[in-house]
C-alpha cells in the first residue's frame, strides 16, 4: 500500500498559503528596497512568481474546503450555503487573479 510521504507532517493547504503569504511579504519588502531599475525588475519578477504561487495555493485551499464540505451538504441543507460562499470566493479569486494578489500586498507596480 502506497503512503503519502507528507502524512502527519502538519503541512496542509492552509500552511502552504501561510508560507506563501510570508514569502510574498518579504519579497515585496525587498522589491521596495531595490535601488537600480535592473535590480527592481529582477525583484518584480520574483514578486510575480510568488504571487502566482500564492494564487495557486489559495485556489487549492478553497477546492479542498469545498470538497470536504460537499458530503456534509448532502446531509444538511444549511451547509449548502457554506459551499456556495466558498464557490463564490473561488470565483472572485479567479476573477481578480494576479492583479488582486499584488494589490492586496501593495505591489501593483510589480506588473511588468
Amino acid at each position: 500500500m502506497a503512503q503519502w510521504l507528507g502524512q502527519f507532517s502538519g503541512h496542509t493547504h492552509a500552511t502552504r498559503v501561510e508560507d506563501a503569504e510570508a514569502a510574498l511579504r518579504h519579497a515585496v519588502a525587498v522589491f521596495r528596497a531595490a535601488g537600480s531599475p535592473k535590480a527592481k525588475e529582477s525583484k518584480a519578477r520574483a514578486v510575480r512568481n510568488l504571487a502566482m504561487r500564492l494564487l495557486s495555493a489559495r485556489l487549492r485551499l478553497l477546492k479542498a474546503r469545498i470538497a470536504a464540505a460537499e458530503p456534509l451538504a448532502a446531509e444538511r441543507a444549511e451547509q449548502s450555503s457554506g459551499i456556495e460562499s466558498l464557490q463564490q470566493r473561488e470565483a472572485n479569486l479567479r476573477a481578480e487573479g494576479l492583479q488582486g494578489i499584488l494589490a492586496e500586498f501593495g505591489a501593483e507596480d510589480a506588473i511588468g
